[in-house]
């Protein structure tokens, strides 16, 4: 299914639709817990590449948002973060997070594809680690990204890289936002995950269009580990890198 229009009203979402990944991952949350820590393409190629644009945490009101089983939120926690909020649109993953994190973090469900039920400028942090290719509206989404922050906050966030989802999927217009399903088999038995791909130029126009500065962009590089635990794919994402990691900041002082 396709959707040529990149923009549009996240209320006309008929509230009785599901997010479009919940029921994947609440299939997926088990065995995700078990292996994300540890997998790969995981810990070896996304969170470094996303974990080397945060700044330092230290005192910092933080939400990370689409925490799934609470990796982040941990390292947030223990990089010294004065509050962390984990949210996510999964039962099943916030409670692996809670068996994670415990009381060190505030764990909420959340639809990112909805207005967020946070308050204006509530947090000095925005961390996403591959959650907001599930949503389809992203000028709504980055636009209540830049509410929730203060002056001078910061947005670092994680998706698939616009390059190798054209390459893999090779969609009949690259410009057009499309929702597409394929079938995940590395966490276990096969799922069919729903997610949206979409051009370069819609990541980067929702952005400025909702006050953010870009400051930082990483596409994500195998790291040495990577080589040695799936040779097999090292030389593949090497070339063709299927994350793309962002560092943007709103105008303003950040709060001493």
């Amino acid at each position: 299914m396709s959707d040529d229009d990149a923009g549009g009203d996240p209320a006309a979402r008929d509230p009785a639709d599901p997010p479009v990944a919940l029921a994947a991952y609440e299939a997926l949350a088990d065995d995700y817990a078990a292996k994300a820590p540890t997998k790969p393409y995981n810990a070896d190629l996304e969170r470094p590449a996303t974990r080397s644009l945060l700044p330092p945490v230290e005192g910092l009101d933080t939400l990370d948002a689409g925490c799934g089983p609470g990796i982040t939120t941990e390292e947030l926690h223990e990089a010294g973060a004065r509050r962390v909020v984990g949210a996510d649109v999964s039962p099943r993953m916030l409670e692996h997070a809670r068996d994670r994190v415990g009381d060190r973090a505030d764990l909420v469900r959340l639809d990112m594809g909805r207005p967020l039920p946070v308050a204006d400028d509530s947090f000095d942090l925005v961390h996403s680690s591959l959650a907001v290719t599930y949503v389809r509206e992203w000028d709504a989404l980055f636009s209540e990204f830049a509410r929730v922050l203060r002056p001078g906050g910061v947005l670092v966030f994680s998706t698939q890289h616009p390059f190798d989802d054209a390459t893999r999927l090779e969609p009949a217009d690259y410009f057009a936002v499309e929702e597409v399903t394929e079938t995940w088999d590395g966490f276990g038995d096969p799922v069919d995950v729903t997610f949206f791909r979409r051009p370069l130029e819609v990541t980067l126009n929702a952005l400025l269009g909702a006050g953010f500065r870009l400051e930082a962009v990483e596409e994500a590089k195998p790291t040495e580990r990577f080589r040695e635990r799936r040779p097999d794919a090292y030389d593949r994402v090497r070339r063709r890198p299927p994350f793309l990691c962002l560092r943007a900041s709103l105008p303003g002082v950040p709060d001493q």
